[in-house]
């Protein structure tokens, strides 16, 4: 009989009397950048969810099926909400992927276990209700804020995966446009899971700098679901 790999740390840990917080952490894998393929692939993640229509704006080039992203939501925003209709189709789709970035994202290196577990449980019970979908194992920490102690509360609710990046379009507020395509050019390659925000609205022609940026170098982006598959959950 195969046994997975969570009860093979499991039973180790029991017989080896290891602490059951280094268990948990056991359990939990950081991952920055996709597994190696054939295939010529990456992972553009979105964060947050500030603006409808930068939501929007992501959603649509998802639509269009040339990209797969992943997008990890903080529940407290009503753009999650406005375009429920669309994500839920793009879920059933399989263009999109939900990630749980918590609540109302707060440093979670910050907050007592309990809390920790209502900002991501909060989460992911308003994907649940909404869509009818399940993000784990996916989590990312808000500000890629980590510590032993968040690991190990994220694994024991299921959230095994420490989503982190590679590189990011430093698209923070206040950054021109054109500094966000000058970073999509030094860090769009093949195999990063790349950080990317919907908290305001890109312009239609920086968008598609950045995917002809990926065109140019003969990349598409994947969600990390297809990149990992379901034997690394």
């Amino acid at each position: 009989m195969e046994i997975s790999r969570q009860k093979f740390l499991i039973g180790a840990a029991s017989t080896l009397l290891i602490p059951a917080v280094e268990v948990a952490e056991a359990r939990s894998t950081i991952i920055t950048k996709l597994p190696s393929s054939k295939a010529k692939r990456l992972a553009w993640t979105i964060d947050d969810g500030v603006s409808a229509d930068a939501v929007r704006s992501y959603l649509d080039i998802a639509e269009k099926g040339e990209h797969h992203l992943t997008l990890f939501l903080s529940s407290m925003y009503s753009s999650w909400r406005t375009h429920s209709k669309q994500i839920s189709r793009l879920l059933a789709e399989g263009k999109i992927q939900l990630g749980n970035h918590t609540v109302n994202h707060k440093d979670l290196t910050t907050l007592s276990t309990q809390q920790i577990k209502k900002q991501l449980l909060d989460c992911h019970n308003f994907m649940i209700n909404e869509y009818g979908y399940d993000a784990r194992p996916y989590y990312r920490p808000p500000y890629g804020s980590s510590n032993t102690k968040v690991r190990s509360v994220a694994a024991d609710l299921g959230y095994t995966f420490t989503a982190m990046w590679y590189g990011s379009f430093g698209d923070n507020f206040g950054v021109p446009e054109e500094r966000i395509v000058q970073f999509a050019k030094k860090w769009i390659a093949d195999e990063r899971i790349l950080i990317d925000h919907c908290n305001r609205l890109k312009t239609q022609s920086s968008l598609k700098q950045i995917q002809d940026i990926m065109r140019a170098r003969g990349l598409k982006s994947v969600t990390l679901k297809e990149a990992f598959g379901k034997n690394f959950k």
